[in-house]
């Protein structure tokens, strides 16, 4: 019997895709997601646990984590994909927009993944945190003052837990991707700017979220066994570059 995994966010998009990934490699899967009814469109699944739950809410987050930790050999990995996109210029942001963002992509991080760490102490037998982070939490760009923001938050938590919890056998680890076929990017970036980003890619393209997804899972098993406190970046070479702009140079 394997272990299980919780993945926040894990109705669409990359998180989505790494439900699917760590259920195709043996783990039992909480996939938790405020989009009730996206959740229901999962596979029926014993080894694929739906959970609404909002990860902003403390209450809710340690929830998930609980259903999780009752699965299969008990809870192994959790991946934190939820997260929100508000783009504007800085002096454009609104505080509820930047306040949104810190509360979902920064504080729900903290709380599904302190939850996890409380429980993993206790169980004394290690485990895997893999927060998600961007390329936008790594370096400027436009629009991105509350996102950015957010996501740097992310990566320096990580940096944090890890130091904290490795001596329990805990690794903990962040995932960058870059430019992402996703809904939400879909949603979040108008042609100008897709057309502006994928100009800044030396791959050529976006990243499928599948891709991303195999990273988590390596990052989430026991191959990675020796990795902890890491941010990788899964950009097409991205942040190689000097980023991308919608505007000439003046």
């Amino acid at each position: 019997m394997s272990r299980s995994a919780v993945v926040t966010g894990g109705a669409s998009g990359i998180g989505l895709a790494t439900v699917h990934r760590l259920h195709r490699d043996g783990w039992h899967v909480v996939a938790a997601d405020r989009d009730a009814a996206a959740l229901a469109e999962l596979p029926a699944d014993d080894r694929i646990v739906p959970v609404t739950a909002d990860v902003t809410d403390e209450e809710q987050a340690g929830r998930v984590v609980a259903v999780a930790d009752e699965l299969g050999e008990g809870l192994g990995a959790v991946v934190t994909c939820a997260g929100v996109v508000r783009n504007a210029a800085a002096t454009e942001t609104s505080v509820a927009d930047f306040r949104l963002s810190l509360e979902v992509n920064l504080t729900g991080t903290f709380l599904v993944c302190r939850a996890a760490a409380r429980r993993m102490l206790r169980r004394g037998d290690g485990g895997s945190l893999v927060t998600i982070s961007s390329v936008s939490g790594l370096r400027g760009g436009e629009q991105r003052a509350a996102y950015a923001a957010s996501k740097a938050g992310v990566t320096a938590l990580t940096q944090v837990l890890a130091a904290e919890l490795g001596p329990a056998g805990i690794r903990v680890n962040c995932v960058a991707p870059g430019a992402t076929d996703t809904p939400l990017v879909k949603v979040a970036q108008p042609p100008a700017v897709r057309d502006a980003v994928l100009a800044a890619i030396p791959l050529g393209r976006y990243a499928r979220a599948e891709e991303i997804a195999a990273v988590i899972a390596f990052l989430a098993g026991g191959e990675s066994a020796f990795v902890t406190g890491q941010t990788w970046c899964v950009d097409g070479g991205q942040t190689a570059g000097p980023g991308w702009r919608t505007r000439e140079d003046s």
